[in-house]
């Protein structure tokens, strides 16, 4: 869908806002349930979210050549310690951020500054306003997500290891995700991608060529609709 100037603008402006109004609470002055929450919630959603991430590629004995299929597994101690490791980083950016905070309003009260909150609350909103900027000028930023959606859909659709995606009894929606994003890499970095190149992300995550899978007719098909993702929407 094409993206108008209310669709850019609106939530840059919602963005915006939103920064000011919570610049202007005082993190390090909430009830200390509140400043427990601030730390733990965001640490737990790291990890856990870590952990649902490696439960993705599980493989097969051996025997069946290792290819990876959709379920869930028990995590490896590596994965859990390398969870527990966002989540600890996580916990660190948030107590960091209340210390941060805490300091910037000590600091613009001794300078005399008048209504401190306000101001640090303007400083937030406008940190968020220059982002947006940045994003909407930066060339391909602002729509890689909806390229990826794209590319996810034409992998789904192929589905070329037999997961069935997003069907009763078969993958998540999403199974074919890390291949999508090494596509989009290659799209972003060439302006298209060809046969061979998506046999060589095939080999790279499931030790195998693509093309046996799709045959090379439907692989070249597979290529070409790739590659017009990144054409004009007049040209597609």
């Amino acid at each position: 869908m094409p993206r108008t100037t209310a669709s850019r603008i609106i939530p840059h402006a919602v963005g915006t806002a939103a920064s000011i109004g919570l610049g202007m609470i005082p993190l390090h002055r909430l009830p200390r349930a509140v400043r427990t929450g601030y730390v733990v919630l965001p640490a737990a959603l790291t990890t856990g979210a870590a952990l649902i991430a490696l439960q993705r590629g599980a493989v097969r004995p051996a025997s069946d050549r290792s290819t990876p299929v959709p379920g869930w597994r028990r995590p490896s101690l590596s994965e859990g310690a390398l969870s527990l490791g966002l989540g600890g980083i996580a916990a660190g950016s948030a107590v960091a951020g209340l210390r941060l905070d805490r300091g910037a309003e000590a600091l613009l009260r001794r300078h005399g500054v008048p209504a401190p909150r306000v101001w640090m609350g303007l400083a937030a909103g406008a940190l968020t306003a220059t982002l947006a900027v940045i994003e909407e000028r930066a060339p391909g930023l602002a729509d890689s997500e909806d390229l990826k959606e794209r590319v996810l859909e034409l992998l789904t659709e192929a589905d070329p290891m037999g997961f069935d995606p997003g069907q009763p009894g078969g993958a998540p929606g999403d199974e074919y995700r890390p291949e999508a994003d090494a596509i989009v890499g290659i799209l972003f970095a060439d302006g298209g991608v060809t046969t061979a190149q998506l046999d060589e992300v095939w080999e790279q995550r499931f030790d195998e060529p693509l093309t046996p899978l799709l045959g090379s007719q439907r692989l070249t098909a597979l290529a070409a609709g790739l590659t017009r993702l990144t054409s004009p929407p007049s040209a597609r």
